[in-house]
């Protein structure tokens, strides 16, 4: 019950948020990463990540898969008006968009709680960006947002993983995850291309695994290799919050 209490009180600080802004320009168009999720009723609607909070629906939206981090171009202006959503028995006004462009599906993992295999000459990256995220499962159920630039040889396809490491001290709450990048394919010639990329992680089985600890939040860093550095980079820290008060 807690849970559902929170949540409503974050969808109602978004749009009372959305509302305050509206008084001063009203009608808006963005680009941006929207969580997909459903209402009590089961109507699938929007959450926007960045860089502004909305709660958003169209009808194309309610024929899409919920759970999922997508990229849209959307508008919203009066004359579309808002469509009721209920979302822990209370209702909320979503704004009804028109969706401008196409709809890109942003590719999605989850966590492996196991240690990362041994390589010998791991891929570095040339860029890897803090993510995106909430500190508690509510708003985007554990999904986390990275943006990532790599090179990969013309031909050949990226992805990326990611490996809990086993720590040291079972009841620490300090968490490290290696990021690990691979090519595969074959490879067309020497040519070497530069692509920037996303991915959504699902995190929820690391909730999971200390949901019934008495550690309150996770310390969590994202460990990988990134191009021209010897060592592997440690990312600042990540909180997630396990308890909630």
């Amino acid at each position: 019950m807690k849970k559902s209490i929170l949540f409503s009180a974050i969808i109602g600080a978004l749009l009372f948020m959305t509302s305050c802004l509206g008084e001063v320009s009203s009608n808006y168009s963005d680009t941006t990463f929207v969580y997909i999720d459903t209402d009590d009723m089961g109507t699938v609607y929007g959450k926007t990540i960045s860089p502004m909070a909305r709660v958003i629906i169209s009808n194309e939206m309610m024929l899409m898969n919920p759970n999922r981090v997508n990229i849209m171009s959307y508008s919203w202006d009066e004359e579309n008006g808002t469509k009721p959503i209920t979302l822990s028995g209370q209702m909320f006004q979503a704004d009804y968009v028109n969706l401008t462009g196409e709809v890109v599906d942003v590719n999605h993992t989850s966590l492996r709680m196991i240690e990362i295999p041994e390589v010998e000459e791991p891929l570095s990256f040339s860029d890897f960006a803090d993510p995106l995220f909430a500190s508690t499962a509510d708003f985007m159920d554990d999904n986390w947002v990275f943006q990532y630039v790599y090179e990969v040889p013309k031909g050949q396809t990226a992805s990326v993983q990611f490996f809990k490491r086993t720590p040291d001290n079972q009841t620490s709450s300090n968490v490290f995850i290696d990021v690990h990048l691979t090519h595969s394919g074959t490879a067309t010639g020497t040519t070497v291309e530069k692509k920037t990329d996303f991915i959504a992680l699902n995190m929820s089985a690391l909730r999971n695994e200390y949901s019934n600890t008495n550690i309150e939040k996770l310390n969590i860093k994202f460990v990988f290799h990134l191009k021209d550095r010897t060592e592997p980079i440690e990312s600042k820290e990540y909180i997630m919050n396990i308890k909630e008060n």
